[in-house]
């Protein structure tokens, strides 16, 4: 169910009525959250449903023993039978034999109430190192083997086939749940959080069970912290007609982005991605372009209309993309591009691996283990592995020659426009230059695509103009976004504007809009 079709409309028309007929009652509210989103999720594929249902309960009742806190039978009883109840409905109707059920139902269970056990007869802080490992081992254990099996078999197969090996592992056909990096990063996070006690678990399933699944985020992020986003679950919600109107705001800014800009220069990716051997330097070049402003959009798009959602239903999720392009070093990018993924691996990774307190070798280690494992991600192919060493290897160069302290020291002022400028120009060509290994199907594919580029042959045939206007809206918009130094800028514009500007996006996205409902970019993650 995508945010820019009919179908979600309509579902999101009769949940908010049901969701303000419900105002006054916060536990009935959060259950009306938990089904919506259940139905939004399930609209994909039903079976998947078992998957979130299954982390919420394990993750309830072992965040609990997290805390050190002895697991109570009433807790360990909700998530027991929350896991029995919903693994029922999602994974029945497609599996009718008894046997199915019985092990991708039960055996969920029968171990937590095992895991329980062992805990409560721990001491407090052996019992939160015990539950904290099972929540980690749980969750990356559902990550590996949806995400990265195959990859991983195939792989070894090969490294053994180059030494005369021949090993015959079987490759499943095993399909991607939509958004497990996401929701398994997401109660991850907070099982941590409580484990070094910066939040109380919460008491509550069905807070746990909302703010697991909340639809406006569920499939593409952003990645929230407990510590923001559950908590709101705890609080009744006050609407209002100011946060109504900017959600649209957000919303509908968000969609310009993705039908308009994103899926109409999809083509143009394609032309220069399908076959980069036949293609001219100018359409290759003019590909990474495309690309480069296509996955911003597009991803940045899903953010905005997330976040538009969640403020028309009272709630406020973190800024996930802050004008990234405008980025003068990597570290500032990773500061302004998804921001919720960046900074998980910067609290949970590289602050755990040591982050820069052993010395410069190890944080250069750090540094590098951190973008490795942020490439991979991404998805199972060494493209993204290249891709985050690419930008670990950057980021390194970037810290070796101490560019962000010259930058914040140059002789107590700010750097020059001519600097800046040079330093916005030099990252941005790097970050085409990541996107295109990040967007290159395979090895051998990245090899003829640098190839192609490097015959510099036929540069004016590229689709430059094209490209170039599908972008110049944007680019006007975030020098808006500079001038007024903050991302919303709709309500500080003259009202004559405001009209304008509604009118223009609102007749691009129905007259210009690309055909067909193009999922986002960010679901294959």
């Amino acid at each position: 169910m995508l945010f820019q079709t009919t179908t979600f409309f309509a579902f999101f028309i009769l949940f908010f009525a049901l969701y303000v007929l419900t105002l006054r009652h916060l536990t009935l509210q959060n259950l009306l959250v938990v089904v919506g989103s259940y139905i939004f999720y399930g609209a994909w594929d039903q079976r998947f449903l078992s998957l979130i249902v299954v982390g919420t309960g394990v993750t309830f009742v072992l965040a609990l023993g997290a805390a050190g806190k002895r697991i109570e039978r009433r807790h360990l009883l909700q998530g027991v039978l929350f896991i029995l109840a919903g693994s029922a409905v999602s994974l029945v109707p497609g599996l009718p034999a008894t046997r199915d059920y019985l092990l991708l139902c039960c055996a969920p269970a029968i171990a937590l109430i095992g895991l329980a056990w062992i805990a409560n007869r721990a001491e407090p802080a052996q019992r939160a190192r015990i539950c904290l490992w099972a929540t980690v081992i749980f969750s990356l254990g559902l990550l590996g083997f949806f995400k990265y099996y195959n990859f991983f078999v195939a792989s070894f197969q090969a490294l053994l086939g180059g030494v005369g090996i021949q090993l015959d592992l079987t490759l499943g056909s095993i399909i991607l749940p939509v958004g497990i990096s996401f929701f398994t990063f997401q109660l991850l996070g907070y099982a941590i959080d409580v484990y070094r006690r910066q939040i109380e678990p919460t008491r509550s399933l069905i807070q746990l069970a909302a703010f697991k699944a909340f639809f406006p985020q569920l499939v593409a992020g952003p990645i929230e912290r407990a510590g923001n986003l559950l908590r709101q679950f705890a609080v009744p919600r006050t609407l209002s007609m100011e946060g109504f109107k900017s959600g649209c705001v957000l919303f509908a800014w968000g969609m310009y982005k993705k039908v308009v800009i994103a899926d109409n220069l999809s083509p143009y990716v394609e032309q220069a991605f399908a076959d980069p051997s036949t293609a001219s330097a100018g359409v290759l070049a003019a590909g990474v372009v495309a690309f480069t402003f296509q996955i911003y959009c597009d991803f940045s798009g899903y953010s905005d209309m997330a976040r538009g959602l969640a403020r028309m239903m009272g709630f406020e999720l973190m800024v996930n993309f802050n004008v990234p392009y405008m980025s003068r070093t990597p570290s500032e990018f990773w500061n302004r591009w998804h921001i919720s993924l960046s900074s998980w691996l910067r609290d949970y990774l590289y602050v755990g691996l040591g982050g820069n307190r052993r010395g410069v070798n190890r944080t250069y280690v750090n540094l590098a283990l951190t973008m490795l494992i942020g490439g991979l991600w991404h998805g199972a192919s060494w493209t993204f592995v290249l891709w985050g060493a690419f930008h670990g290897f950057i980021l390194i160069v970037y810290r070796m020659l101490r560019v962000d302290d010259l930058i914040r020291r140059r002789h107590g002022h700010a750097p020059s426009t001519a600097l800046n400028l040079l330093l916005i120009t030099v990252m941005f060509c790097l970050t085409m230059i990541g996107w295109l290994i990040f967007r290159a199907r395979d090895m051998s594919a990245l090899v003829s695509y640098v190839g192609g580029l490097l015959t510099a042959h036929g540069w004016a045939d590229g689709p430059w103009a094209a490209v170039a206007t599908l972008i110049l809206p944007l680019l006007l918009v975030q020098a808006l976004q500079l001038r007024y130094g903050r991302l919303e800028i709709y309500d500080r514009m003259p009202w004559a504007l405001r009209f304008n500007v509604a009118l223009f996006v609102i007749f691009s996205v129905v007259f210009l809009q690309a055909k067909g409902d193009a999922a986002f970019i960010y679901f294959d993650f």
